[in-house]
Order: C-alpha cells, then structure tokens, then sequence
C-alpha cells in the first residue's frame, strides 16, 4: 500500500503555480522591506512599522533599491547588501523598477514577492501590461511567486506577519478574508478590530498578475488555522481554474462572498446579465452570497458554527405579538417558510401557556411568561416534525430577566442538537448579557429579527448550494442515447455550407438526435388553405409569412383565435412585409399553435457563451417580438436532473401549471434541459442555441422556433470548454476478476459510506502501511474531500461489487494528483485486507497508469514502507524504479509515463 506524500490540491494549468511556494508567502522566516529612495516614507514605513507593531518573530530587513543612471538617463536598479536571502519581500517602488529588483530578488534566493501600491507613473495600459509580463518572466526562473502589482499586502495575525498598509492588526481567530478591493480589505480589518473577531488570515489581490483568487483559496481549503472563508470580489480572469478552486475549498469550509454588480445590464446578444452567471457559478461552488459588509462576519460565523439542516421550515416564538409578526414578515418577504405545527404540538403548546393564548406560528407568548416556561415551550416546538429550526425573539421583560432566558434556551437548545435554534436578543444594554451567554454556549445569537432571519435563510442557500455542489453529472448521459452520428451530419452539412445559422431542416434533425421534438408544420398555400390548417391545429395559432424572395423569417402575427382573425392578419402581414421589403414575393403560410395545451406559457430555452464562464444554459418565458431578452434563470453545464430541476424551479415557469400536472410539466423540461447539456458536450461546433417558443406537455417539449449558431473548431474541446469538469463516466469498465463482477470507475460523491467501509475494512497493520499510521474512522469531512473530487484535479478509481442486495462495495481504491506542469503525479492506492496479494491492487494500478499517459503525465511516483514487500514487487514488476527512500524506513518508486513531456 502506497500513499500520497504531498496533500496539495493542485490545478493543471501550464502556466500557473497555484500553492507551490505559498509557503514563503504566508509563514517566511525572515521578510525583506525593498523600497526605491522616493518610495520609503509612503509605504515602506508603513509595513515596517507594521511588521513591528505585529511582533513578527523572524528577520526583518530594510533594503534600499538604488537606480543608477548616467547623465540623467535612467540605469539598473541595484538592491542593498543582503546578508541572507529573505523568504518574502515587500516591494515598495515604481512599476518600472519592480522588474528588476524581481529579478535581483529571485537570483538570490527569495521565493515570494509583495509588490504594494505603485507611485503613479505615466505609462499608458499597454506599458503596464508590459511591465507586468516583465515582471512575471523575472520570477518565472525561479518560481517565485507574486502577490500583486499594487496589492496591500498580507496579515497572518497567528504568526505575528502584517506585512500590509492596513490601518491595525486583528486578533488570531478561524476566519480568512480575502479582498479584491484594498478599501474592502482596510474596512473588514477595521471592523474585526473594532469587534474583536479574530482572523487567520487576511490577503489583498491587487492586479493579481500570478497569485490570484483560486491560488488563494487551494491555500486556505487546506491550512488548518482556517475555519471559514470570506472572499470579496469583483471579477475574475478564468472561469474553469475558478469553478476547481472555489468548489475545493466549499467541500470542507464554508465559504461566503459579496460582490458588486446586481445592476450589471445584459450584454449584446445575451439574454442574462454578468452577475447573474457569477450568482449561478457561486451557487455551484456551494457558496453563499451577501450584500452587505457589514453581515460578512456574522455569516461566516453563523455557517462555521450550525448543525446541518434537514429542511427549511422555521418555527418563531417571541415574548410579544408584534416582534414575532415583524420576524415573520422579514422571513415571508424574502421567500422563506414557516412551519405548520401538527395538531399534537399545538395540543402540547395549549396545556404550557394560559388559556386563550392564540396557537400558531409565529407564537406569541405572554409577556408574562417565566423561563422556566420558555423553556419548556421551546422543547415543545424543537420536537414538532415538520419544524426546521426555530427563531427565539426575547425582549426586555421584568417577569423574565435576559440572563435567566437565554440560560434557559441554551440549556434546551444542547438537548436537541439535530435543530438549530436561533436566538434574537432586541433591546440594548438590557440584552448584552442574554447574548453573550447564548455566545457562549455556541448558540446563533442576533440583535434584530431581520439579522437574524436573513442569517437563516443564507444558511437554507447554503444547505442547497452543498447540494448543488455535491451534483456531479455524467460526461455521457445515462436516461437517453444520442444519435450523436445524425447531428454531427446536420452542422457538417451547414458548415459546408458555409452557414453559421443551422436552416430549419438541419436544426430540427439536430435536435432530434437528442430527444427534443423540433416542430415542422405544413406551409399552407392560401389564406384558406391557413383557415382549414388552424381547425386541425387548434386556435389560437400564430400566423407566419414565408415569403420567397427574402430569406429571413418574414413577420409574425400571434394569438389568433378566429378565421376573421387569420384574414385580417395575412392582410395586414401582406401589407407590412411590402412596405419593409419592396418586391417580396409571399409563397404561402405557415402556422404553429400559439400555446401549449398544458397550459405553461410558451418558454424559451437557450445556451449564450459568456467571456468568463463559457456556455450558459437559461430558461424563462418565450421574449416577445422586439422586446428586451430578459427575465431567465441560468445555470452552468454540465447538467443532471437534479441540476436540471433546480433551474426550471428557479425560473418559475411552472407557477401556473395545475398542481397535480406540475411535477410531470417539470419533468419534461428537465428531461430537455438534460439533452442540450449533452448536445453541448458532445457537439463542439455549436457556439449558441436559441430555441424560442417553446411548449411544453408532459409527453415533453416542443420546439416551434430555433436559432441555433455554429462555428468550425480546430480542435475537439468537449466539456472542456464548460467551466465544471462532468464525471468521466468513459472511464468507467466493466471487468470480470476472480470470477467476480466488477465495475472499476472513478469515485463519486455517493461513495462516502462504501470508502469508509472499505477503510474500516483494513486491518491494524494494513492501515500502517496505508497511512504511515493507524487510519481509521475517518471525520466525514475527510470522507467528504475523498470523495467529492474535482477531476481536473485528481484521479480516484474504485473497483466496486454489487452485493446480492443490490448494495455496491468497494474493494479497492487508487488515487493520482499531478503537479501543476502536469510533469509528476504521485499515487496513493488501498485494498480490502481479505483481497491484497489476489491481483486487485495491480488491475487498479495498471488502470491509472493508463489514464495518466492518456492525460500527457511524464512520470508517476509514490512512496511505501520498506516493509511493505507486496507493493515493492507489485512496483518491480510494472517497471517502476525503486530506491530507498529520504525518510527511514521508506521506499521511493518512480516510473517515467513519457520520455519527453507532451506539450
């Protein structure tokens, strides 16, 4: 057994580093403050002081960077003596300089870089595009890393480092912060001062020309001081290494973020808004979204410290009717749910409060009431099944003292530790008590009922957005095949062409290959022969001219419910069509229904490439002739049903359907939604899909109109181009070994409870030689990072056997994460105790070894106990090289995938 020395999650991307050598960013040893004359007295002052006022224990060295010129034309910039190569420095000088001491900086040993604000110069943004390239090709050599241009630095209050401009030092605490914005990042600090909230860490980006964002967050997923992630953001440059980052980090932390933008306008030829695709990417990652600063702490605090929620119900009891009526009416407006209690529990409730007290939800208790009874009342309501969570509304009362309140509720609320209680303390000095006691106790505690219900609904979005995050769609889909062979004939026939729009014919056999119904009615002839077409069909119709010598669509006239109807509007069709495109010459009719008879309105359904994110699939209702394209719901492929679902309920296109009609209405567009997702995994050369109207029926939709856009590719991209990586499901083999049917496929979220079986399988030694110690039990946490892998990242394939039950097992499992270049990966790779020595252990290994050159890895490594003679010989006999490891008792093993790197 083998295990994977280096837990770094890492993203391939050529040219990007992500972790390596963070390190020297956030824990140096020594920092070195280099500054250009002119530059000293604004910043590099101020982050020496810092430095000191910080107490960070390590070096601390002033460096002066001198310019040399000669008759006034600008030279070398030289760096002062350095005794020792510094881990980190702080750039304080000119744009155009930093290049230089970069270079300087790396030739003596320095592995990371600050550059802070820059003194104003006069390039233009084409120079300082350059100076910025510049100054990544002087760090490249030596793998340095950058933190900016024009960033103000990094706190790590734990290890005594403020290497920023920021105004004070936060106490240590759980919570990481990381701001695009210096304004941002100088007020959140400020205001953890102020309160006394501790940090782990706090970073500003600036221009981000290295470290950025995701290489931020792969840090912070996996540093041990951090509890929560609070990200402030505006934009981002690639949405792919974004979406691997961001769904890292969300498995194990709860991330929040606020970002600006709800105003942003829709762009030309997109029918969403920018922000709406960043919302629906952060709802994907498994984030939350807020709006105001001042909740930003509170939320990542509230989300580090609830228990899971199993629903979203929310009972409210507050000490007076207007309080509980405010709570409610906070949570109503923003679209939360209050508990209906049963009759049992509102039976119970009757024999706790004095009779005639009105039962419901919220509940108002009598002002009266003692905490003994609060007490008693709030287990009542805890115990109701169809209650989530429940919301505490105290105010100041003389018959029940704050203190004796909330010692009361918290006593309640450590008993039933599968409900959150929330509490709201409404007052002032009277309250503080009341809320440092329910602080204490680890229970929510709020100062205003709107604080509060807006705390609880960001945790219902991020219960359903660990949901989403936990969705892992096939890269093949599994309810339906496609006549993948059709479609790809229909574009490579428009293509030929020389089309960018599919014609009618080509777009409809495109979309019936994948299991959407394209519509084709017949051209009528005459204004009776349209007449007679709209009987069969069925009014109301929309009315159509196809006219000959013009080769778009000619106009449309809509909602025809009679032949009156039908005569007056060809006339008036007639007459426009004319005036618009003299000498037109109108060939017949044509007629389509105008609405679907189960009754949904018509919808559109659609895919636009946005700049960041990639294809974006939206749904909403069918746009009007020349109206604005607006109002649609988004979400990013690739899709399943599950993800399917999430966005037809978001878009509320079913409001209006008949209840007991709705679930089949939303099944059918799922269905569809389902089969463009795949028609954009496996059909490169579609670039944007509109298909508007849409109707839909619960035997499925039907497309009346569809504009589909296409473009010749150099090469196949696939799901490459989508910002989420689906399951590889073409890696999935079926194999028969020891006469025993099994599936070796790569792992997926559902197989937290097999992978701990299989781990609690291992016996004593096993487990050893697994992982360098006993491993047992792992936290579902763990189990959770194991699982619920980003394959762009790494590789996990399990070989699984279905009992007589019906029940997989997992006998096996081998584990590959590449470095950033691609060059090496290092396995990791277990089996049942019962199965090592029968050959499962090789037929998992031979796998990934396949997979790894089929993905362009130079060489794969791993390292093992030397007595581990099993695995030794396994090593040998696939070619591996094998050699006495760094640690004692250790072996290294190593074998080169490729003589020379794929580029």
């Amino acid at each position: 057994m083998v295990r994977v020395r280096r837990a770094a999650d890492t993203h391939r991307t050529k040219n990007n580093m992500t972790v390596r050598n963070l390190e020297f960013l956030f824990h140096p040893k020594s920092v070195a403050v280099v500054a250009t004359l002119d530059a000293r007295a604004r910043y590099a002052e101020v982050v020496q002081r810092n430095l000191a006022a910080g107490g960070f224990p390590g070096q601390v060295i002033p460096v002066t960077a001198k310019k040399r010129s000669l008759l006034g034309i600008a030279g070398h910039v030289h760096l002062g003596k350095l005794d020792a190569a510094p881990d980190l420095a702080v750039v304080c000088a000119a744009l155009g300089d930093v290049p230089q001491i970069v270079a300087e900086l790396g030739a003596r040993g320095t592995r990371a870089v600050i550059v802070g604000p820059s003194l104003r110069t006069r390039m233009n943004g084409e120079q300082v595009q350059e100076v910025r390239k510049a100054i990544l090709d002087a760090a490249r050599p030596y793998m340095m890393r950058i933190l900016g241009p024009g960033s103000g630095g990094l706190v790590v209050p734990g290890s005594g480092l403020n290497a920023s401009v920021a105004a004070g030092t936060p106490a240590p605490g759980k919570i990481a912060l990381i701001a695009q914005s210096a304004a941002v990042a100088a007020a959140a600090v400020d205001r953890a001062c102020s309160r006394g909230i501790g940090l782990s860490s706090v970073l500003h980006l600036g221009a981000s020309v290295d470290v950025d964002l995701p290489d931020v967050l792969d840090w912070l997923a996996a540093d041990p001081s951090t509890e929560a992630i609070l990200v402030q953001f505006d934009t981002i440059a690639g949405g792919r290494k974004f979406m691997s980052a961001a769904r890292a980090a969300a498995r194990n932390k709860p991330v929040v973020a606020i970002r600006g933008g709800r105003g942003d306008a829709p762009q030309a030829g997109r029918p969403f808004t920018p922000d709406e695709v960043y919302q629906a990417a952060l709802r994907r990652a498994g984030w939350v979204r807020i709006d105001m600063l001042e909740d930003l702490f509170d939320a990542a605090e509230a989300m580090a410290r609830v228990r899971p929620m199993h629903g979203e119900q929310l009972g409210i009891l507050a000490n007076g009717r207007g309080l509980g009526r405010m709570a409610a009416d906070a949570l109503l407006r923003s679209g939360g749910r209050l508990a209906t209690p049963s009759a049992e529990t509102l039976k119970q409730l009757g024999e706790l409060l004095p009779p005639g007290s009105p039962l419901g939800n919220p509940l108002a208790l009598p002002a009266d009431i003692t905490p003994a009874n609060w007490a008693a009342t709030l287990e009542a309501v805890l115990a109701d099944p169809a209650t989530d969570a429940v919301l505490t509304v105290h105010s100041p009362s003389p018959f029940a003292p704050g203190a004796e309140v909330a010692t009361a509720i918290c006593g309640v609320a450590r008993q039933h530790m599968e409900r959150n209680v929330f509490t709201c303390w409404v007052g002032g000095n009277a309250m503080l008590e009341a809320q440092q006691i329910a602080a204490a106790h680890g229970v929510l505690s709020h100062d205003s009922p709107e604080k509060a219900i807006a705390i609880f609904l960001g945790i219902v979005d991020y219960e359903r957005n660990r949901d989403l995050l936990a969705q892992m769609p096939p890269s093949q889909a599994e309810d339906f095949t496609a006549d993948s062979e059709a479609a790809r004939e229909a574009v490579a026939e428009a293509l030929d062409a020389g089309a960018a729009t599919l014609p009618a014919r080509q777009a409809r056999r495109l979309l019936q290959a994948y299991g959407i119904d394209g519509a084709e009615y017949p051209l009528a002839g005459s204004i009776d022969a349209a007449i007679r077409g709209a009987d069969d069909i069925g009014y109301p119709v929309d009315l159509g001219l196809v006219c000959a010598s013009y080769a778009a669509q000619g106009p449309l006239a809509a909602g025809l419910r009679s032949p009156g109807d039908i005569r007056i509007a060809a006339r008036d069709l007639r007459d426009r069509a004319r005036a618009e495109h003299p000498g037109c010459r109108i060939s017949g009719y044509r007629l389509r229904p105008s609405a679907a008879r189960s009754g949904i309105p018509a919808l559109r359904f659609g895919v636009a490439d946005d700049p960041v994110f990639g294809p974006v699939i939206y749904l909403g209702a069918a746009a009007a002739a020349g109206a604005r394209q607006g109002g649609v719901a988004v979400a990013l492929p690739p899709l399943n049903l599950a993800l399917a679902r999430d966005l037809v309920q978001r878009s509320g296109v079913a409001a209006e359907a008949a209840d007991g009609d709705r679930a089949a209405l939303e099944t059918a567009m799922c269905k569809a939604l389902v089969h463009l997702s795949q028609l954009l995994t496996d059909i490169d050369e579609v670039a944007a899909v509109e298909l508007d109207p849409v109707h839909v029926e619960a035997a499925g939709v039907q497309v009346l109109d569809a504009r589909i856009h296409v473009e010749k590719r150099g090469r196949r991209l696939g799901f490459r181009r989508f910002a989420i990586r689906p399951y590889p499901k073409e890696l999935e083999q079926r194999v028969e070994w020891r006469g025993r049917q099994l599936l070796i496929r790569p792992i997926r979220p559902e197989d937290e409870a097999t992978l701990n079986d299989l781990l609690c399988s291992l016996e004593a030694e096993d487990s050893r030689m697994r992982f360098f110690g006993t491993m047992r039990n792992l936290p579902r946490s763990q189990l959770a990072r194991f699982t619920q892998i980003d394959y762009d990242r790494e590789m996990s394939l399990v070989a699984v056997e279905r009992g007589s039950d019906g029940v997989e097992h997992s006998l096996g499992e081998v584990r590959a994460m590449a470095d950033p270049d691609n060059l090496v990966a290092e396995f990791a790779i277990v089996v049942r105790s019962e199965l090592k020595g029968q050959g499962l252990g090789r037929l998992l290994l031979e796998n990934m070894i396949d997979y790894l050159r089929a993905r362009g890895t130079a060489e794969l490594r791993g390292e093992t106990m030397s007595g581990n003679l099993r695995m030794v010989h396994l090593a040998q006999d696939l070619k591996f090289e094998v050699k006495t490891g760094a640690d004692i008792g250790t072996v290294d093993l190593r074998l080169p995938l490729h003589e020379h790197p794929p580029h």
